[in-house]
């Protein structure tokens, strides 16, 4: 099944971790999959946090919310399976906080804060998602700039689709067309460009980037909406998803928002085909 993996390259904020959480959860509502995110920050818990607060998860089904315990082993402990060659697919979901009953699961980031930890660590992304691969119908990976590049090269590799975070300024639609050409590997077909935070009103539109960047395709994007990002401080963008979903008045910000990260996910499930067909 597809490995999905958002990162971001430039130095500039681009909402990505919220951007993964936004496709992840409508993805898991509006479709039949099993869904995983998977997070890879180091002393960043934005895409976790997103979902509960600390160590009270909940799980929540269609018809209501529920409390589960907290793993605390979490992503160390998976990686210790791993490093004792003990892991398999079905032992992940273990591992993992259930936000919605059988669509979705998240993988928290690591808990030290020692960056050589880490990065030793961060060795076994790439083993995760593969793994996770086998379980779930969408591994969605959230790639942290403090992975060194070359680990990070080692999860984008095995990945299916590779969203780039490019924020709205002339700075980092350059420091893009740079990255194109030092780096072959953003020059490939399954490589999508993702405007996160997006403003509709900024001369930087999504299609003036695109034009900018010649690209075939307008780049996605998730707009930026402040009743989004207050759920997500409170650790309920379920809630909130839920709630726009029953909008609808065209009008509303929120309908207009659940509207945008739906076609994102739409457009991940049409370019994820349209790439098998080319195989």
């Amino acid at each position: 099944m597809p490995i999905i993996s958002f990162v971001n390259r430039d130095i500039r904020e681009t909402g990505q971790s919220l951007s993964v959480a936004a496709v992840a959860a409508v993805m898991a509502i509006e479709h039949n999959y099993r869904v995983i995110a998977i997070s890879t920050d180091f002393n960043d818990k934005t895409l976790e946090n997103s979902f509960y607060i600390q160590k009270q998860a909940p799980v929540t089904s269609f018809l209501k919310n529920t409390i589960t315990t907290d793993i605390s082993n979490g992503a160390e402990g998976l990686i210790r399976t791993f490093a004792s060659n003990r892991a398999s697919a079905d032992m992940i979901k273990s591992y993992t906080k259930p936000i919605l009953k059988d669509r979705l699961d998240v993988l928290p980031g690591l808990k030290t804060a020692d960056y050589r930890t880490f990065v030793n660590m961060a060795n076994y992304f790439s083993q995760i998602a593969d793994v996770s691969n086998a379980f779930y119908d969408m591994v969605i990976v959230d790639v942290s700039q403090d992975i060194p590049n070359d680990v990070q090269m080692r999860i984008l590799n095995i990945s299916d689709l590779v969203l780039v975070g490019v924020s709205q300024s002339l700075v980092a639609i350059n420091n893009f067309m740079k990255l194109k050409t030092a780096e072959p590997f953003f020059q490939k077909s399954n490589v999508v460009i993702e405007i996160g935070k997006y403003n509709s009103y900024s001369k930087y539109s999504a299609k003036n980037i695109g034009r900018m960047l010649r690209e075939k395709t307008t780049p996605w994007v998730v707009p930026y909406n402040i009743n989004f990002s207050d759920h997500a401080s409170d650790g309920k963008i379920i809630d909130y998803l839920l709630g726009a979903k029953m909008i609808s008045d065209e009008n509303n910000p929120d309908y207009v928002f659940y509207k945008s990260v739906g076609s994102v996910v739409d457009s991940i499930d049409y370019k994820l085909k349209e790439l098998q067909y080319l195989k």
